[in-house]
């Protein structure tokens, strides 16, 4: 039986596609990249808000014209099984387990340390569909660390709702710095307020760790946090620190949360001047329904849009201004992809996370998971270009 897996959302379902598809494998499945090959096409779901549920169902709709039984798995089926076509199987999340089928290229992989929230964030639907707090036996990560680095994967990104939860997170970064054939170890999603002192100097410290950390920050006017539930703070002493030492900070936010006046926008657009992140992720808040927000007097659909063109023109114009200054700069990269025909390669540093950043093209063909030192030399809309050294 040959089997297509389309995986939406994030790099958490990710794990979850390379988990079952690990299982299947083990029972003797075959796996091939075309549905029309497929005899069956399983559709691993997000359903955070609801433009992923509507992506969700366009594209499991898409699957019902194969000749092929289609499955669908993943958060949609926790809370919308009502939404989903009548014919098409339905399997739970966490049903598999087993040794994961690397779907990233050879460079790299994600590592799921735990499942489920505990946060409750006032607009999130996410322990609801994920259930609580969940962490993944500490041996359990390190075998599965060992396996893939045996294989040559030489990069390593720790995912979870919250990392900063893991009990004796700064420990097991130290116990996976030592695994043998790791090379890079990235953290994303670091919660603010989690963040530990020992978290800060094991980052710093560590020539593993990448020096660089997604930490959703989501709002910064201390009465949206509030409303959040998100503990408010002042997070510039945190984010100065940490650029001091050279690190890299990703993170997202949120415009047109319930009440948002312009004020408490203006405060985040001030902020994002005063900080210049190095890359930021922005979206429109979505009213879903169960939340704590979803009673909260709503933003009109028409200034959550101005307000997030308005933010994305900010940072747009905070990266040009950290492109000129990393122009000459020599870094180390990791090969990610590479097209033998046109002769170019695409690479990322340790600034630059797959996927989610922007990444840096060099025009030769490179080996895919090897690493070299290359000079940046320009950039080619948001994307930067270099050249070996």
């Amino acid at each position: 039986m040959k089997v297509a897996i389309t995986t939406l959302g994030c790099d958490k379902n990710t794990c979850d596609s390379e988990t079952l598809a690990g299982a299947l494998k083990a029972q003797g499945y075959t796996f091939v990249a075309r549905d029309d090959d497929a005899d069956i096409i399983i559709v691993n779901t997000c359903a955070f808000i609801k433009s992923a549920r509507d992506e969700a169902l366009i594209v499991i709709k898409s699957k019902l014209k194969y000749n092929a039984k289609i499955v669908v798995t993943g958060c949609i089926t926790v809370k919308h099984r009502d939404l989903i076509p009548d014919g098409v199987e339905i399997w739970e999340i966490g049903k598999h387990s087993d040794k994961k089928l690397l779907s990233t290229p050879q460079s790299y992989v994600y590592i799921k340390i735990s499942d489920g929230c505990d946060n409750h964030c006032s607009y999130c639907t996410i322990p609801s569909i994920r259930g609580p707090y969940k962490a993944r036996p500490e041996i359990e990560i390190l075998d599965e660390i060992t396996h893939f680095a045996n294989l040559g994967v030489g990069e390593f990104i720790l995912v979870a709702q919250d990392l900063t939860k893991y009990p004796g997170l700064v420990s097991l970064i130290q116990k996976i710095s030592r695994v043998k054939g790791v090379q890079r170890i990235r953290l994303h999603y670091v919660y603010p307020a989690g963040i530990t002192q020992g978290l800060v100097n094991e980052v710093i410290t560590n020539p593993k760790v990448c020096k660089y950390l997604d930490i959703p920050f989501q709002h910064v006017s201390p009465r949206i946090l509030k409303l959040m539930n998100r503990k408010p703070d002042n997070y510039m002493p945190l984010i100065k620190k940490l650029q001091s030492h050279g690190i890299s900070i990703r993170s997202t936010f949120m415009v047109g949360f319930p009440t948002e006046t312009d004020e408490d926008f203006e405060i985040l657009c001030d902020f994002l001047k005063a900080a210049r992140l190095d890359f930021v992720g922005f979206f429109k808040y979505s009213r879903e329904a169960g939340t704590a927000a979803f009673a909260l007097p709503q933003v009109s659909p028409k200034i959550k849009t101005s307000r997030l063109r308005i933010a994305q023109e900010i940072q747009s114009d905070i990266l040009q201004q950290i492109y000129k200054e990393i122009i000459g700069q020599i870094v180390k990269v990791v090969c990610d992809f590479n097209d033998p025909v046109l002769g170019y390669s695409v690479v990322r540093c340790e600034f630059l996370s797959p996927e989610v950043d922007p990444v840096i093209i060099v025009n030769k063909t490179l080996q895919v998971g090897k690493y070299y030192d290359i000079k940046i030399i320009g950039t080619q809309k948001e994307n930067l270009v270099g050249e070996l050294v």
